[in-house]
């Protein structure tokens, strides 16, 4: 018998030798709940440090939360765990979108392939029934059209599918897998690697049911979590407006945080008068309707269309990053086309935070002179030019000419052309990073120290004061207690954005962690409460600690801004001359460390942090490498 709140198995897929094996969810399920937790775990235990991220051995996990396809709110998130391919350590990436459910219906809950198919092929799920089929026919299809075809082939359009576009297929490391056509699991190159493998998407249908451990206890505790939300002041504005809408708004002191790095990075400021032309009310006359994830009672994401033009385009999303990646970053003020470039990388399956950074660099590159039209195949790669930007995104998906140049990330793509072009190259451990990170210290922080690399959502935190927002004070901590409760919303596939409506708060709190832990060990059975899900959080953390280590040999050296953050202050703006204090960066290290038990010298993990958490398998494998403090 399945447990309570499960599909019931996880399964194997061999794509080299076309096997399919299924194993019991429940053989994992105790000790790392589901999604992101049982995905690390297997790579932690059977992925060879050897193998690159595009070998065949490297292994592509996707694993779904254990509250996902239950009447609980904001539960849809899937979680995509691999080995990173721009640092070889560990790769994560997240979304939402209807898919994550659909697959728990069929049966399933975390998928682990392993290998490389000879021809191009999707993995087809339906009511524990399960097939290899071929994709040749879908090969060199965007995401949306891969989707619309598998749902014409099944003449089913409540097929769900996740999967590559042609930025996957020709292995871009900035190359996303996209849900739902809009949902993104970016960042780490998991779109590159799940092309590696010849596989092009995974399309579920499924009908079964997820039984519950308490009914009574459990519904309860969904009517209070959904009551919760109408409490909260911003969940109407969501529902009309989108995130972006509400907190991208002309005059939103988001724009002045410094989260959106300006012109690759020189300043963290953007003029007044650029920012009000694509700001979220502005943009609004773009936006027909808000689009909700399974689950979700609330929205976020909008729908968009531009009817006519030369940018005309329609189609889901539009997000706060996307103003960082094809507004700021580019200097782009127009909004037509920074809405168009959002949603091609959606078509190509781009990661547009990752793909902007190396397009911003090689914008730079130009205006210094260190490449010319000749180098760019005729582009003028000036501030603010919106049609280079949008030809350079079809370039780089399709490894075309001067987008083969930059394909592999902008380290690599600094590397090749020297000249001082590694100087502004923002990247963190190999991986090109999304944000500005010298005026909000928790949220700068949290991304540099991630095990993800550069990303936001795995330990970063904010404040809208700035008295708090620029303070080091208890950075640490704050940071430390968000790494956990990252951790507890990815192992039960709880949206990030949207739980705040339920708990007011933004880092782990009894608070904050109440309604998941309730819905969680009503619909299991299992006792979840705040301290054991604090405890699987900080555990998942170290775990992914030791993959870094062992797979990518990081130690403190590591953690550390891009050469230009740590080095140059913020040139304009309200926050002109805010920069990275070393003294408080490596104070604040220390403090990190020491919350975790890692040597505050190296970085590296130790034997008394590492048993206090009952990780001794991570000892056992860390002393064997004879990386152990």
């Amino acid at each position: 018998m399945k447990p309570h709140g499960y599909g019931g198995k996880v399964l194997r897929i061999d794509l080299t030798a076309g096997t399919l094996v299924e194993e019991p969810t429940e053989k994992y399920a105790k000790d790392w709940v589901g999604g992101r937790g049982i995905n690390e775990w297997i790579l932690f235990n059977e992925l060879d440090p050897e193998c690159g991220a595009l070998d065949p051995k490297n292994i592509f996990t996707i694993g779904v939360g254990s509250l996902v396809g239950t009447l609980s709110p904001f539960c849809s998130r899937v979680s995509i765990d691999t080995k990173n391919a721009f640092t070889g350590g560990v790769g994560s990436a997240n979304c939402g979108g209807h898919f994550g459910a659909e697959m728990k219906y069929a049966g399933y809950d975390n998928l682990v392939f392993t290998g490389r198919s000879e021809k191009p092929v999707y993995l087809w799920l339906c009511d524990s029934k399960v097939e290899l089929r071929d994709a040749s026919h879908l090969w060199g299809l965007t995401t949306w059209g891969t989707e619309k075809r598998i749902r014409t082939d099944e003449r089913d359009n409540e097929v769900r599918v996740i999967g590559i576009g042609q930025a996957g297929e020709n292995l871009v490391r900035s190359a996303c897998v996209m849900s739902d056509r809009a949902k993104a699991a970016g960042g780490s190159g998991v779109g590159a690697v799940m092309g590696s493998k010849n596989l092009k998407a995974i399309a579920a249908r499924g009908s079964l049911p997820i039984t519950v451990a308490e009914p009574e206890r459990f519904i309860k505790a969904v009517d209070a979590a959904r009551a919760k939300v109408e409490t909260f002041p911003k969940a109407k504005l969501y529902r009309e407006d989108g995130y972006y809408g509400v907190e991208s708004y002309y005059g939103s002191p988001a724009w002045e945080a410094g989260f959106r790095p300006v012109r690759n990075g020189q300043d963290g400021y953007w003029e007044p008068e650029k920012i009000k032309k694509v700001a979220g009310d502005t943009i609004k006359k773009y936006r027909e309707k808000i689009l909700a994830c399974y689950g979700c009672p609330v929205g976020c994401m909008p729908w968009m269309n531009i009817p006519d033009g030369p940018y005309a385009i329609k189609g889901e999303g539009w997000w706060n990053n996307s103003s960082n990646s094809f507004c700021t970053r580019v200097d782009v003020d127009e909004p037509e086309p920074a809405i168009k470039a959002h949603l091609l990388t959606n078509q190509y399956g781009l990661d547009g935070d990752n793909a902007s950074v190396v397009i911003a660099w090689a914008f730079e590159a130009y205006e210094k002179g260190l490449l010319t039209k000749e180098d760019t195949n005729g582009l003028e790669l000036t501030w603010g030019n919106h049609d280079a930007m949008l030809a350079l995104i079809h370039k780089l998906a399709h490894r075309e000419g001067f987008g083969d140049f930059l394909a592999d990330g902008v380290k690599a793509a600094s590397e090749k052309l020297g000249k001082g072009s590694e100087d502004f190259a923002l990247h963190i451990k190999g991986q090109d990073t999304v944000d500005g990170v010298r005026i909000s210290k928790g949220w700068g922080f949290g991304i540099v120290t991630s095990p993800a690399a550069g990303r936001h959502l795995r330990g970063a935190t904010h404040s809208f004061n700035p008295e708090k927002f620029r303070s080091w004070d208890d950075v640490a901590y704050k940071v430390h207690m968000q790494e956990q409760f990252k951790g507890v919303l990815d192992i039960t596939g709880t949206c990030l954005y949207n739980n705040g409506l339920l708990s007011w708060e933004t880092n782990i709190t009894p608070k904050s962690a109440e309604y998941i832990a309730e819905l969680a060990s009503a619909l299991t059975g299992m006792d979840l409460n705040y301290k054991r899900f604090t405890l699987i959080g900080k555990r998942l953390h170290n775990l992914e600690k030791a993959i870094n280590t062992i797979h990518g040999g990081f130690t403190r050296k590591d953690d550390y801004p891009p050469k230009r953050f740590w080095e140059e202050p913020v040139k304009s703006g309200p926050y002109k001359g805010d920069h990275i204090d070393h003294k408080a960066w490596e104070r604040t290290l220390d403090e990190y460390y020491a919350l975790h038990g890692w040597d505050p010298k190296t970085g590296l993990q130790t034997r008394k942090g590492l048993e206090e958490l009952g990780l001794s398998v991570v000892v056992d494998r860390l002393e064997a490498a004879g990386i152990l403090k």
